[in-house]
């Protein structure tokens, strides 16, 4: 992304891999608020593939439900704090 910030993409291949990044941060740093919160996901699992799949989908889920109840818990606080607001 440092890249481009002085300049804009030039081509179809560099806005590409301009938003791959972008989005590639959005979904890494969902994860990490998910691990933060959720610490059960955030060391190796002795679930099986499908029930790892169950939980993550869960603790989203739950996550989203604090969001709408709370959206100033402590967490997102810290977190919005360290880095830009989440969208």
């Amino acid at each position: 992304m440092n890249e481009f910030t002085e300049r804009s993409p030039e081509n179809e291949k560099d806005l590409f891999n301009l938003q791959h990044s972008l989005l590639r941060t959005a979904i890494e740093r969902g994860f990490g608020i998910l691990k933060s919160r959720f610490r059960s996901i955030d060391r190796k699992s002795f679930w099986s593939y499908e029930t790892q799949v169950d939980v993550v989908l869960a603790c989203c889920i739950i996550h989203n439900h604090i969001m709408e109840v709370d959206p100033y818990d402590f967490l997102m606080e810290e977190i919005c704090s360290e880095s830009e607001p989440i969208k």
